[in-house]
């Protein structure tokens, strides 16, 4: 047998090797505990407790379940069994109490002292950490970032209405058992039951949990960084597929479109007023009233004639997205629908199991569709088909946390509505996301839900933070909100531009909406929605501002598509902290009104009423002014920058490029990937790269089935000159064979005395330090571009 030299906690022990096809340590202690723990990746530790014989549920949280690492087991002592895996983490089981420790270096050891059971069936798992770094994620959570100290409830709720300071926005609409380390690692409770989750400011982790079966929990590792993290973590719960184009323009929503000549007649308001626009929202009333809720068909008295509407508003290249809930009423015309589910046990039964569970809501009484029944899936697909066979192109999921749900409520796999609230969400975004994979195979899909758990965003699920206050109150929590949201992996969690639930005395507030647009301008979904008042062309005073900012959105597309492409590859979100990529770093944690655009722009928006400057502070590196390229600002420095009203406070990184599509579009149908501006924002001394990815904008597969391009531009600013290297690699059915690149490059001190292409001199034009020239660029080729 090979004997080797293993280095553990200092110190050097000698063990015999032995082989493990499984990657998996099982132990039983004499105390009746079973304990296993599986290398499920070189970076991702499953641990499971249970009393020995009892049987582990089948993961929800993980798209992980066969190990892909290369472990190795040794026996450390006769009591002390260790797994190791190539990443450098390692794991001590202790055969006679079942204590297992994982350690993967610095601030990275986690303990598991196991799992114990109260009176009420409640089980508690502690685990002891030596992290010292801050806690992000657990889901959409807005009361601050640093969620450390914090007993986090796990149990989705909603809060109409909600503003900053407000407590309820510690536990929102999506809940998720997890947290991510500053320090470079995460943990991921297996579970979607009712819980608790206690992030101690010392070094426990308690989570109690009303679930029936064991719980497992996954340890994570991250090489250093926040972005390392999520890359390891989305790994583990899931990536959110390539979005359709036309999610990342503007739509436009509000409560609600009551008939077809008021939708048609919202379109056509933008249009004529210049504003490009790509898809439109019904709320309730497709169907008819609030009371109808459940009937999932067009009421013909508001919409005669649907098919032709929606055949016209595609022709205009708006995508429409149509609202359902969870419930059935018999007080409307969703009474037949109720009478045959009901019959046919397909909606949530009462607690005996035989009879439906009656639910109340705001606007009637009936029945919720009981979405862990295969046999009510499969109905809600039938349905949603028809429809979506009819013109609609995407669907949102509302009131889905559940709003309402009676706990004394039984589901058809048998959990009781506390152990399945949660799933719920998730369930349901499944039976949608399974209809377009089967049915549509070759159509991205936009699911609007507000509700669910870990993993939810595995479906295509673009969340936003619920009927938000219009307030400056109820802007302020949305930086929060999208970044514990994006962490935990819900890349494209966004929010009602404008603020949904009016103040009755205070209705309007124009300086408001503009600064609200300015914050959905680099928000994952740029969508306007309230109860009044949503769309632009209300503000006619401000129409230079709004129009510039939606049109702008449409400018950013092909950096835009860019981090929708790192989402669906790394798992990244498209708003990231300002530490996301400063290893071990949490000293932004009190900034709550800024963030990171991607990799390369500083998003500072302001959120304060009749503001005309604000303190914008920088993180590590170097900062060049968006709006004024000469000013650059030193990483660590704050400064008060002026801000009135058509100013958003916008930098990007020293040396970024940022590739843009500078011309105007009534729609994402009018983006060509045959034109492209890309801004280099020179710094001296400073090398930079940046990666632009394409593909054909259509196909769900691209990625799996390599069909795309990146494009990198590798820029060198030094005092004898700039230098430009420009390279492809892949391409995709119907890419263009060469591209239009004009290139915007600032802060070029003084007139060059030439710009040469491939070594040719080309025609340039220098003004305000900017240098501007165009190259017709054949991505087979690289291209070198020098300023002198």
């Amino acid at each position: 047998m090979q004997r080797f030299k293993l280095t553990f906690a200092g110190l050097a022990v000698f063990a015999a090797l032995c082989a493990s096809a499984d990657n998996t340590v099982s132990v039983n202690t004499p105390q009746g505990r079973s304990v296993t723990v599986t290398a499920l990746t070189d970076n991702i530790i499953k641990v499971s407790n249970s009393a020995i014989g009892e049987r582990l549920p089948v993961s929800r949280a993980a798209v992980i379940d066969t190990p892909q690492a290369d472990a190795v087991i040794t026996q450390l002592t006769p009591g002390i069994t260790a797994l190791s895996t190539p990443a450098g983490v390692i794991v001590t089981t202790d055969v006679n109490t079942g204590e297992v420790v994982i350690n993967a270096g610095a601030g990275k050891t986690v303990t598991d002292n196991g799992v114990r059971t109260d009176a009420d069936g409640y089980r508690t798992l502690t685990l002891a950490t030596t992290s010292t770094g801050s806690y992000y994620g657990a889901g959409e959570r807005g009361h601050k970032l640093n969620l450390r100290g914090d007993t986090l409830t796990m149990y989705n709720r909603q809060n109409y209405g909600y503003t900053k300071g407000d407590q309820r926005i510690n536990q929102m609409n999506i809940t998720m058992p997890l947290f991510l380390s500053s320090d470079g690692f995460a943990i991921v409770f297996d579970d979607y039951a009712a819980a608790k989750m206690y992030l101690s400011e010392g070094s426990e982790i308690v989570y109690t949990t009303e679930s029936t079966s064991p719980v497992s929990f996954y340890f994570v590792n991250g090489a250093s960084t926040l972005a390392d993290v999520t890359e390891q973590l989305s790994q583990l719960t899931g990536r959110q597929p390539l979005p359709p184009l036309w999610s990342l323009g503007y739509i436009t929503s509000k409560y609600g479109y009551h008939d077809e000549r008021e939708t048609l007649g919202a379109i056509d308001s933008l249009k004529t007023r210049g504003y490009p626009v790509d898809g439109i929202v019904l709320d309730l009333y497709w169907y008819g009233k609030e009371q109808d809720m459940g009937r999932l068909a067009w009421e013909p008295a508001q919409w005669p004639d649907p098919e032709t509407m929606l055949a016209k508003l595609k022709d205009e290249n708006v995508n429409l997205v149509a609202i359902s809930q969870p419930y059935i009423l018999r007080n409307g015309k969703g009474l037949e629908n109720y009478e045959y589910l009901s019959a046919n046990g397909l909606l949530m039964a009462d607690s005996t199991g035989q009879a439906p569970q009656e639910v109340k809501i705001w606007v009637g009484e009936g029945g919720m569709f009981d979405v862990s029944n295969p046999g009510t899936r499969r109905w809600m697909s039938d349905r949603y088909k028809q429809l979506t066979d009819m013109g609609i192109t995407g669907w949102w999921g509302d009131l889905g946390e559940p709003e309402v749900h009676p706990e004394n409520g039984l589901h058809a796999n048998g959990l009781t509505a506390r152990q399945y609230h949660n799933q719920y969400g998730n369930d349901w975004s499944e039976i949608i996301y399974d209809l377009f994979s089967k049915e549509y195979p070759d159509t991205r899909l936009l699911t609007m839900m507000r509700g669910g758990t870990t993993g939810l965003q595995r479906y295509s699920v673009f969340p936003w933070s619920t009927d938000v206050s219009r307030s400056w109150g109820g802007m302020q929590p949305q930086v929060t909100i999208m970044l514990n949201s994006g962490l935990s992996g819900l890349g494209y969690m966004g929010h009602d531009v404008g603020g949904f639930a009016i103040d009755p005395e205070n209705p309007i507030d124009p300086e408001l909406y503009v600064r609200w647009l300015q914050l959905g301008l680099f928000s994952p979904m740029l969508r306007t929605h309230a109860q009044f008042n949503a769309e632009p062309y209300h503000y006619p005073e401000y129409k230079d501002i709004t129009l510039r900012l939606i049109k702008d959105r449409y400018r950013w597309l092909p950096y835009n598509y860019t981090l929708a492409y790192e989402n669906a590859r790394y798992g990244y979100p498209l708003v990231r902290p300002l530490n996301f990529y400063e290893g071990g770093s949490n000293a932004y944690d009190s900034i709550d009104d800024e963030y990171l655009w991607g990799p390369e722009v500083l998003v500072a928006p302001v959120m304060q009423q009749g503001a005309v400057s604000r303190v914008v502070a920088f993180p590590q590196g170097q900062w060049v002014d968006y709006n004024h390229p000469k000013d650059i600002y030193e990483g660590g420095t704050q400064t008060l920058y002026p801000s009135p009203l058509d100013v958003l406070p916008l930098f990007v990184r020293a040396g970024a490029f940022i590739p843009m599509a500078d011309y105007n579009m009534d729609s994402t149908a009018d983006y060509t990937d045959s034109k492209l501006t890309v801004n280099y924002f020179t710094v001296e001394g400073v090398k930079s790269e940046f990666t632009m990815y394409d593909d054909n904008r259509i196909s769900p597969s691209a990625l799996k089935d390599g069909a795309y391009r990146l494009t990198t531009f590798a820029g060198d600013c030094r005092t004898d000159g700039t230098d430009i290297n420009v390279s492809s690699q892949g391409t995709y059915p119907g890419a263009p064979a060469r591209i239009q690149m004009t290139f915007s490059v600032k802060n070029i001190s003084a007139k060059p005395a030439s710009v040469t292409v491939n070594g040719k001199k080309a025609k340039y034009s220098y003004a305000d330090s900017t240098v501007t020239f165009t190259v017709n660029y054949d991505p087979a080729t690289p291209c070198s571009i020098s300023i002198r």
